[in-house]
């Protein structure tokens, strides 16, 4: 009897600790899980792989204010196109920092081409001849990028996590390499 004791309960044991092991990600999977959020447009889901620091510095409420990825067509459009490779992640003791590669439409030259072809001055002043130009116009561009090619490029990403009580969480959502370009916060100040 003793016996049978013994083994439910190492059994209970070896339970424990893969269903624990299960629900602790390694600092990879949460920047993936986070990456992948913020890209499908899952703003709750990107809040809750925040640092505690940075949660405490916006509400859920204002995170997804501020981070929405807006209209569901154009997101789908442009974000269904957007991929990325995490290259490679230092971690020393708490912290870890992550190289990632993101291959993501050149939204710099897509606006540029949006703004050149549809200046303000070329719209019209009658309100339902605006709204069929804008329109048409706006329809264009997502017809243009459905079925051409998206113009990409790839740019390294530097991303830097915490490991706290509850695992690996985002402590700065991304440090651009490029000074010329940085990436906008996604923390308001």
């Amino acid at each position: 009897m003793l016996a049978l004791v013994a083994l439910l309960f190492i059994f209970f044991l070896f339970i424990v600790y893969f269903v624990n092991k299960g629900t602790t990600l390694t600092a990879q999977e949460a920047l993936t899980n986070y990456l992948h959020a913020v890209i499908s447009g899952r703003t709750e889901a990107a809040y809750y792989c925040l640092s505690s620091v940075n949660k405490a510095k916006q509400s859920l409420q204002d995170y997804k204010s501020s981070n929405s990825l807006g209209n569901g067509l154009i997101a789908q459009v442009i974000g269904g196109n957007i991929s990325f490779v995490v290259e490679n992640i230092d971690v020393t003791g708490d912290r870890a920092t992550a190289a990632v590669a993101m291959t993501a439409p050149d939204f710099r030259l897509m606006i540029h081409d949006i703004f050149q072809n549809l200046a303000a001055a070329g719209i019209p002043e009658q309100t339902l001849e605006a709204l069929t130009f804008v329109c048409r116009h706006i329809s264009h561009f997502l017809d243009k990028y459905q079925r051409d090619n998206l113009p990409m490029q790839t740019t390294k990403e530097t991303f830097s996590l915490i490991r706290e009580s509850d695992g690996w969480r985002i402590d700065s959502p991304c440090l651009g390499d490029d000074d010329r370009n940085p990436s906008p916060p996604l923390l308001s100040p």
